[in-house]
């Protein structure tokens, strides 16, 4: 693997925001990863057409009952992603396939069945390094669901100025559950673009596309960046039932929020309402227009629903320290 165009991507002659700027972005990716979950919860698999005959003016709002409940698997993967590494910084498959194991007995709210089966092999004696490719060999090498890609804004927190870290930390925080190509590049994908937008640079679907190709990057997943800049968010067709969850469809999702971060609620509440994945895909487009928009442009009210914020925040304080003493 040749990270030499990735790396390139971080030589723009471009000044690192100044300190409050990027406090407020990093706050705005947990929280904003908060919200869009918890506004996507309540109609996640539903189609387009049906959230549309619920709520005919669109759905708008977090259920307030949501503040009172654990965090959905999105989100809760995220933060333990996010604890796994401010440890070291380098994450390590064995314990977290024993976060994961602990999540789940202490909450599992939302687990997906790849994620599931996984921890179950996990538990029974299997290495955590193996269980992964056992699984998705086990059903034919097909799986390339959106897990990976759900959970991955906190590597490019951690590694926002290191592209080589990012790149091989991003994989690694795929590869415990996640084991196929696709998943592991989408992931990559998204968290190359996290972390320049949290730098202040939007980077172009084509120039993004071909730094991966360069690098590694299956074909499926270079073709996707480049249908993600050609396609509108109702083109994605983010419900159809056959490709509702994958991880191509979600990345894309992130780079449409990407290109569209003018409006915090305005365009979190447009991908919510496309439906499919829905709390899935808020998730990702909450944590993309956290990092372009910052905290301060998440709705006041939603943030106050998040359960567990404090933690959140402090997640987010302590990741920007660690990164702002590497730079």
């Amino acid at each position: 693997m040749d990270l030499a165009s990735i790396i390139h991507l971080w030589q723009l002659d471009i000044p690192a925001p100044p300190h409050p700027v990027l406090r407020d972005r990093y706050l705005g990716v947990l929280l904003g990863t908060a919200v869009g979950n918890m506004l996507g919860v309540p109609v996640e698999s539903l189609t387009k057409s049906h959230i549309q005959r619920l709520f005919p003016h669109g759905l708008r709002s977090i259920e307030p009952m949501e503040q009172h409940r654990p965090w959905d698997d999105d989100l809760a993967q995220s933060a333990l992603i996010a604890e796994a590494l401010l440890k070291t910084g380098e994450l390590d498959v064995a314990d977290l396939g024993i976060m994961l194991s602990a999540w789940r007995r202490e909450n599992g709210r939302g687990i997906g069945n790849l994620t599931a089966r996984v921890i179950d092999a996990i538990e029974d004696g299997y290495p955590a390094s193996e269980t992964a490719e056992r699984v998705w060999r086990a059903d034919g090498r097909g799986p390339a669901g959106n897990g990976a890609v759900m959970r991955c804004a906190p590597v490019a927190l951690r590694w926002m100025a290191d592209p080589e870290q990012l790149v091989e930390q991003t994989m690694r925080s795929a590869q415990i559950t996640h084991y196929d190509e696709r998943c592991q590049w989408s992931a990559v994908a998204l968290n190359v673009a996290l972390a320049l937008v949290l730098r202040g640079i939007t980077i172009e679907e084509q120039k993004l596309a071909a730094a991966l190709e360069r690098s590694g990057a299956p074909e499926a997943v270079v073709e996707a960046i480049l249908e993600a800049e050609r396609q509108a968010l109702a083109g994605l067709e983010l419900d159809d039932p056959q490709s509702m969850g994958y991880t191509l469809k979600t990345m894309q999702v992130g780079l449409w929020a990407l290109h569209h971060a003018d409006d915090f609620e305005g365009r979190l509440v447009e991908v919510v309402n496309e439906g499919g994945d829905t709390d899935t895909n808020g998730a990702v487009a909450g944590a993309v227009l956290g990092a372009a928009l910052g905290n301060s442009a998440i709705p006041k009210d939603w943030r106050q629903l998040i359960p567990g914020r404090g933690k959140l925040e402090r997640l987010a304080y302590d990741l920007l320290l660690v990164t702002a003493r590497l730079k």
